[in-house]
């Protein structure tokens, strides 16, 4: 078997442009998987590991993912992304074929599914709010700023010099040049009239609440991703319309959901899959999208990726 091919985040970067990326993506959402998921997550000293792996019904493709969470990597001298790891890609004989860095792949991925709901559920997508500054903050301003449309990028985040760091990283990128990109210092200024907010953050407390944000607003949630933890207050999700990236993940995993549900305040029956999203269409009043990921995704991205490396 030839030793498979290494692509790094720069590389993936050019060979997974946003656009066709969030193109291919939206138009394979509720595509069936060959079988059920594997997922692991085994906690250890320095954080935990996670490993997954699904696979395309026609078995061409199959993904193997691994990522190490590991959140003392802010406190380094050089200071490395929270999440590292690698994605394999297998074709129908088994061979690997590809083997990528798993954070950015993943990065980019998420992202893409945030540019999804904001380009079918959004009723303007001139300004943006990103809630957060690490590598997940830089991807979803990445992505988010192909919409057409977008005039403008915010940025909050608990670590100010984070923050700027993002902005100026972006502020090279060339669709940046007709897009303003600011920081700001307070939460408030950042949301308060924002079209789109997109929270990418490690909190597990709510930063939103209801009395930040605008009267007709569509929150992308694609942080916290467990039971217990959650970045929008419970007021935010009550009278809200819900939608999911994965109802089944998110049923099981996110406390953005799962929360306030324990108290009675909304009813997860009435949550939408975002593959449907595009049927529904923008609405006025304030609308979630929940993700917690889901290993289709993957697979989904992994064979567009496929479908750009060079023959």
């Amino acid at each position: 078997m030839p030793h498979p091919h290494w692509i790094g985040a720069e590389a993936l970067e050019r060979l997974m442009p946003d656009g066709i990326v969030r193109h291919y993506l939206a138009q394979n959402l509720d595509r069936p998987l060959g079988g059920p998921p594997i997922r692991v997550v085994q906690p250890d000293r320095d954080g935990s590991v996670i490993l997954m792996a699904a696979g395309t019904v026609d078995g061409s493709w199959s993904v193997v993912k691994v990522l190490y969470v590991r959140p003392g990597n802010r406190a380094l001298s050089s200071p490395k992304p929270t999440v590292n790891g690698s994605v394999t890609i297998y074709d129908a004989v088994g061979d690997a074929v590809t083997v990528v860095d798993g954070a950015a792949f993943t990065g980019i991925r998420t992202a893409a599914i945030a540019a999804v709901s904001t380009a079918w559920l959004a009723s303007s997508v001139a300004r943006q709010a990103v809630i957060g500054s690490g590598l997940e903050a830089y991807y979803h301003a990445k992505a988010l700023s192909h919409l057409p449309g977008v005039e403008e990028l915010r940025i909050w985040s608990r670590r100010a010099a984070s923050a700027e760091q993002l902005a100026q990283r972006l502020r090279v990128l060339p669709q940046f040049q007709d897009i303003a990109v600011r920081v700001h210092d307070r939460i408030y200024d950042a949301v308060k009239d924002a079209d789109v907010i997109t929270t990418v953050t490690s909190s597990p407390l709510p930063l939103l609440t209801k009395d930040l944000l605008p009267q007709t607003v569509l929150v992308n949630a694609m942080g916290a991703y467990q039971p217990t933890t959650r970045e929008l207050a419970s007021d935010v999700v009550t009278g809200a319309r819900l939608y999911a990236d994965s109802v089944p993940a998110c049923l099981a995993e996110a406390g953005d959901y799962l929360i306030p549900a324990t108290g009675g305040l909304i009813n997860l029956e009435e949550i939408r899959p975002l593959s449907g999203a595009d049927r529904d269409g923008a609405q006025e009043g304030v609308t979630i999208m929940k993700s917690v990921g889901t290993m289709l995704f993957d697979v989904i991205c992994a064979e567009c990726l496929m479908h750009q490396m060079p023959r």
